[in-house]
């Protein structure tokens, strides 16, 4: 079955990095000091850090919903901030879903995630069709208006097909996607046993030859009088 490029099925699942929030909020809970001597909050230093964690988290059924694991993550008490090193998170249902990035911040409300340097999303493909994955170096994620923005340039590949623009708009609740100019993209589609592929800016059209100049027509002869 020929493979069909579709951007919207790689950003869609953009949103649940909010994921991190509810996920980040419990575990902070769980591993809170009982009692400090200091608030620390004349300096922003950590008051607990968390190393090698995983959290997991099922549906009522038992069931695995979504996996968090990380290298480390420490709490800021002067900000309520929360800095997580290296964070895998997997969307379990189908099709599963894959996001990473070198750093993840939190603010201490949950409502604005920041996934920082080396942010991958991939998603699995389905029906023979090949994974999607974009890329980007920053992707800001506001879980309770369901928006997922970047000022920085992202990509989008599918198989041998990709998209790029210069950032990246994302509304869930709208279903409206938007890649920020200038956009450049190659798709692939399947004609038989060959693909053709498609250019976003249209490729420059290859140099017609000349064509050639007509014949002068031979000039008649005036009638003479008779």
């Amino acid at each position: 079955m020929p493979s069909r490029f579709n951007p919207t099925a790689t950003l869609f699942p953009l949103i649940i990095v909010g994921l991190l929030a509810g996920m980040t909020f419990w575990l902070e809970q769980a591993a809170r000091p009982l009692a400090i001597t200091d608030d620390g909050k004349s300096r922003h230093d950590p008051d607990y850090i968390i190393e090698n964690f995983e959290v997991r988290r099922f549906d009522p059924e038992g069931a695995l919903q979504h996996t968090l694991r990380a290298e480390i993550m420490r709490h800021y008490p002067d900000d309520d901030s929360t800095v997580i090193g290296s964070p895998h998170l997997t969307f379990h249902r189908q099709p599963p879903t894959l996001i990473t990035a070198r750093e993840a911040r939190l603010d201490g409300e949950g409502k604005h995630v920041q996934l920082i340097d080396d942010v991958r999303v991939r998603r699995n493909g389905l029906g023979g069709n090949p994974d999607s994955v974009l890329t980007t170096a920053r992707l800001d994620a506001f879980p309770d208006d369901e928006l997922a923005t970047s000022d920085v340039p992202v990509t989008i590949e599918q198989g041998r097909s990709n998209i790029s623009g210069g950032g990246l708009s994302a509304d869930n609740k709208t279903s409206i996607y938007v890649l920020e100019g200038p956009v450049y993209g190659i798709f692939h589609r399947a004609t038989g046993r060959t693909s053709a592929a498609t250019q976003l800016p249209a490729a420059e059209k290859p140099e017609s030859k000349p064509k050639p100049k007509p014949k002068p027509k031979p000039k008649s002869k005036p009638e003479s009088n008779r």
